[in-house]
């Protein structure tokens, strides 16, 4: 059994998960859609969320640090928890709406960060193609969640969890 020294001791010991956000952001039906300098796939506008930072937060800090973009979350689509499968590690990701851009908003996007190519506005289909396979996973099931009435949905890798079977078992 181990000991610790002090309610501190404890929690430092406990593991710790990154957490990232991501945005869909829409303008006239199609979604913002950013490539990454480091790869030929694309991903949503987002980003790591820091220490002390809310996810909120640091969906906020992160749209205005990549395209000088204030957003208006509208809610929380979902909920991803990624196992570790690569050099990335476990990591939990929130998956935002906001409201559908101006015409000044989409007009006036700006890369700020050197860490983005380019970026552009796509309909759904062509983001799924674009996209990192965790990214792309997670938009269409968050979609078919959204179609089923869910508001926010939980997944595990980009999947639909399925919480009847677990259930069963209790």
């Amino acid at each position: 059994m181990l000991a610790y020294k002090d309610d501190k001791d404890f929690y430092e010991s406990l593991p710790r998960k990154r957490i990232g956000v991501g945005a869909l952001l829409f303008y006239k039906n199609q979604l913002l859609v950013l490539q990454p300098s480091y790869s030929n796939e694309w991903v949503l506008p987002g980003g790591t969320v820091e220490a002390e930072e809310s996810p909120l937060e640091g969906l906020y800090r992160s749209i205005k640090e990549e395209l000088k973009l204030q957003i208006s979350p509208t809610r929380l689509i979902a909920i991803d928890y990624i196992h570790n499968r690569d050099v990335k590690g476990e990591y939990i990701q929130f998956l935002f709406e906001a409201k559908e851009l101006t015409e000044r908003q989409a007009q006036g996007l700006q890369l700020l960060k050197d860490d983005f190519k380019e970026f552009k506005f796509v309909d759904l289909e062509e983001a799924t193609k674009l996209l990192t396979a965790n990214a792309a996973k997670r938009l269409e099931s968050a979609l078919i969640a959204l179609q089923d009435g869910q508001v926010t949905s939980y997944l595990e890798d980009g999947n639909l969890a399925s919480f009847r079977a677990e259930m069963a078992l209790l």
